[in-house]
C-alpha cells in the first residue's frame, strides 16, 4: 500500500470508534506508524474529526423538538412562518458549528512543552507501551532502525544503559513529531524479553523548553520514575518502575 492509497483509506477513518479494529484500516494504520509524513497527516485528520464531533455534541437539542417532529408528521403541510423558523434555526446551528471549528484552529491545539512530552510518554508505559516494530537484543540493529525511521542523527546512550540488555524498539508519532522508543530488560523481569526500562527519544528542537545539555531531571509520574536529559540534538526520557536510585544508575555518561 502506498502513502496516497493509505490516505484515501484513512479519510474514512473515525478515531475513537471500532474502526481501529476493522481489517480495512489495519494496513493503512500500520503504515502510518512507520511513515512520519503519513503519521502527521493522520494526526491532523483525527484532530479535525474530534473537533467536529465535539462541536456537534455541544449543540443543544431544543426543548420540545421531539414532540414537534412527531406532530409535523401528522400534518400535511407546514405553515410558512414555522418553516422559516426551523430553517433559520438550522442555519444558525451550522454557522455556530463552522465558527466553533474555525476558532478551535485559530488557537494552539497542542501542548508541545517538554513536560507534557515526558508525562505523555510515562502514561503510555502505564497504559501499555506500543507494540514494538523490531524485537531483538542487538542494540546496533535497534539504533540503526530508529535512526532510519525515527528522529534522524546519532543516538548517544549513557554507558550503563548501553550495556543493558535491549528487547526491541518502536517509532510512533506525537503531535506530528517522530518519537523513538527503545526497550530494555534490567534483569529484574522474566523472561528476559520483558522490558522494564523504556527510553523515549525526540529531536531536541521538537519540544519546548527541553532539559539543558547533561542537566539530569528526575520526576515521578504516578508509579514510574522518569529521568530526562538532553545530549547533542536529542532529548531523552528514561522511564521505569522502581525508585530514583534504580533509574539514576542507568543514566550516567561518565
Amino acid at each position: 500500500m502506498t502513502r496516497d492509497e493509505a490516505k484515501q483509506t484513512l479519510a474514512l477513518y473515525r478515531p475513537g470508534t471500532a474502526d481501529r479494529d476493522d481489517p480495512e484500516f489495519a494496513e493503512a494504520l500500520a503504515l502510518a506508524q512507520r511513515d512520519p509524513e503519513l503519521a502527521r497527516w493522520l494526526a491532523d485528520h483525527c484532530a479535525l474529526q474530534a473537533a467536529i464531533r465535539a462541536k456537534f455534541q455541544q449543540i443543544a437539542v431544543p426543548d420540545g423538538l421531539k414532540e414537534q417532529i412527531l406532530s409535523e408528521r401528522k400534518a400535511r403541510f407546514m405553515p410558512v412562518l414555522q418553516r422559516r423558523t426551523v430553517l433559520l434555526a438550522a442555519a444558525a446551528a451550522l454557522v455556530f458549528l463552522a465558527l466553533g471549528v474555525w476558532s478551535l484552529y485559530q488557537r494552539p491545539r497542542e501542548d508541545n512543552s517538554f513536560s507534557n512530552f515526558r508525562d505523555w510518554m510515562a502514561r503510555k508505559v502505564l497504559r501499555g507501551y506500543p507494540q514494538m516494530d523490531r524485537e531483538t537484543n542487538d542494540l546496533k540493529q535497534i539504533l540503526q532502525y530508529v535512526a532510519d525511521h525515527g528522529p534522524r542523527g546519532d543516538y548517544a546512550l549513557p554507558k550503563p544503559l548501553a550495556k543493558t540488555s535491549p528487547t526491541g524498539c518502536a517509532v510512533f508519532p506525537w503531535h506530528g513529531r517522530s518519537v523513538a522508543m527503545v526497550c530494555f530488560n534490567s534483569g529484574k523481569m522474566a523472561p528476559p524479553t520483558t522490558p522494564d526500562l523504556f527510553l523515549f527519544v525526540i529531536s531536541r528542537s521538537e519540544v519546548e523548553k527541553p532539559p539543558a545539555t547533561n542537566a539530569l531531571q528526575m520526576t515521578r509520574v504516578n508509579a514510574l520514575v522518569a529521568a530526562s536529559w538532553s545530549a547533542g540534538d536529542k532529548t531523552y526520557v528514561l522511564a521505569g518502575l522502581g525508585d530514583e536510585a534504580f533509574i539514576r544508575h542507568y543514566v550516567s555518561y561518565e
